[in-house]
């Protein structure tokens, strides 16, 4: 479950720094190293988005049951005795 908050915490981060960009009082010097973080952050983002759907992948697959072999007896009924 850590990597839900992970997420949440990372979404978080993203929509800030969009609201940050938006201010007009940035120097070019600030936005290019928002932009920089905010890669930085999606990357994150991505890494725990594809933890959270691994986990998630393992809890929904069911295991399924190795065959259990056949106990039935093969007849010999195609066996034809010479005499």
């Amino acid at each position: 479950m850590r990597d839900d908050s992970d997420v949440r915490a990372l979404q978080a981060l993203l929509t800030k720094g969009w609201r940050y960009l938006a201010e007009p009082s940035l120097t070019r010097h600030q936005r290019q190293e928002m932009r920089n973080q905010m890669k930085r952050t999606e990357e994150a983002l991505r890494a725990a988005l594809a933890r959270a759907e691994m986990r998630d992948r393992a809890v929904l697959t069911p295991l399924t049951p190795r065959p259990r072999p056949s106990m039935r007896l093969n007849l010999l009924s195609d066996v034809r005795v010479s005499a």
